[in-house]
């Protein structure tokens, strides 16, 4: 048995309160949150961008949780997991500058690779501070679909209706991971559509 590797960090995340230390349990990155956290979107790998709101001074950007290669929905726990050197570039994209991010991207994580727009959903994006954790794929993909409507609406000009209908069409909406207690769904919109 062999594949091919396609390296990735699966936890990519920031703060989303203000703590006085570090070790603080409400900075807990592990459950996908609104911050991020263990996002496990595979396409999220070299030349990619990860959008997430930014609530907490100084962002406390974290990431760690690297896999070498691993199948969307990571559904036991694990990945061919291994040891990586990553680099990041990060940049603050204001509200008031048109265009710099996806207007989704300032209320909830999104993804971008050179070929296609990753809106995410989650099950419960408060995790734990939203009265605890709930495992449910309709929830994730709910929001996932609202998330791509808004994008297609907002920032790409369609009307929401067709948006709806082309979302059920031509996008597909894949299982991002079901190994925490709160579970994700990203759907991935060809840039190729819209050239």
């Amino acid at each position: 048995m062999a594949w091919p590797v396609d390296p990735f960090a699966g936890l990519m995340s920031v703060a989303t309160v203000s703590a006085a230390e570090l070790n603080d349990p409400s900075l807990n990155s592990i459950p996908p949150t609104l911050g991020g956290g263990n996002i496990d979107v595979n396409l999220l790998a070299v030349g990619s961008a990860f959008y997430l709101p930014v609530v907490a001074p100084g962002a406390l950007f974290s990431v760690g949780d690297p896999h070498m290669s691993m199948g969307s929905g990571e559904v036991a726990l694990t990945a061919l997991e291994g040891s990586l050197r990553l680099t990041f570039r990060l940049t603050v994209c204001k509200k008031k500058n048109k265009g710099a991010a996806p207007s989704v991207a300032y209320r909830y994580p999104f993804g971008e690779t050179p070929e296609s727009w990753i809106p995410i959903g989650l099950s419960d994006p408060d995790g734990s501070l939203g009265g605890g954790q709930i495992s449910d794929l309709d929830i994730a993909n709910r929001r996932a679909v609202v998330n791509a409507l808004d994008f297609l609406q907002n920032d790409l000009g369609m009307d929401r209706s067709v948006a709806y209908a082309y979302l059920s069409a031509a996008v597909d909406f894949e299982v991002s991971q079901v190994v925490d207690r709160t579970v994700g769904v990203h759907a991935v919109i060809p840039k190729s559509h819209f050239g």
